[in-house]
């Protein structure tokens, strides 16, 4: 099973997901993405054990852009 992460476009958003997720009881991690796309800012990944789409709809729901998801074996 690969392992997937929430791309972010900014250390601020990558830092407030974090914390709303592990509000909502995830463990939230960050890591910087090596290789972000010209249209992705800084390049921040949001590692979540367990991921589910419920993930992302929280962090949209609070105002943090969702980028999309990585395979984190690309990244780490």
């Amino acid at each position: 099973m690969s392992k997937k992460g929430i791309k972010v476009a900014s250390v601020t958003y990558a830092m407030k997901g974090r914390e709303i997720l592990q509000k909502n009881g995830y463990k939230a991690y960050l890591t910087r993405n090596p290789h972000p796309e010209n249209d992705e800012g800084c390049g921040y990944v949001i590692y979540v054990n367990n991921m589910d789409k419920r993930c992302l709809n929280i962090l949209k729901n609070n105002g943090v852009k969702v980028l999309g998801t990585v395979d984190l074996g690309d990244v780490l």
